[in-house]
């Protein structure tokens, strides 16, 4: 899961610096690919979001009405998103790490009695 949400800043990250007026089709494959990643490890709302973007550039690529400030926003959205989730997996991560050393240390204290 670290990797996908890797991925998915750093595709963000990369759209914003290449600035999405010139932004190349092989992104948008990129954002639905990673988008469909998303979805089977379960996170939904992100899988939506990516799409979103993909969509945007889609329609800005082919003079559509989207506009920058939009496409931006939801950039913003999906970067918050992606924060919250790399954060809650370093918690969970955390959590897993110090319940096996209480383990350890009760079968430690059970087999020293």
């Amino acid at each position: 899961m670290k990797a996908l949400l890797d991925d998915g800043l750093s595709v963000l990250s990369d759209l914003l610096q290449s600035g999405a007026g010139s932004c190349h089709p092989e992104t948008e494959d990129r954002l639905n690919r990673l988008s469909q990643d998303w979805e089977s490890i379960g996170l939904h709302t992100g899988s939506k979001l990516l799409a979103q973007i993909a969509q945007t550039l889609a329609q800005r690529r082919h003079g559509g009405q989207a506009g920058p400030l939009d496409l931006l926003e939801q950039t913003g959205t999906a970067v918050r998103y992606i924060q919250f989730c790399q954060q809650k997996y370093g918690l969970d991560a955390a959590k897993a790490k110090l319940n096996q050393v209480e383990e350890q240390e009760d079968f430690d204290h059970a087999t020293d009695s």
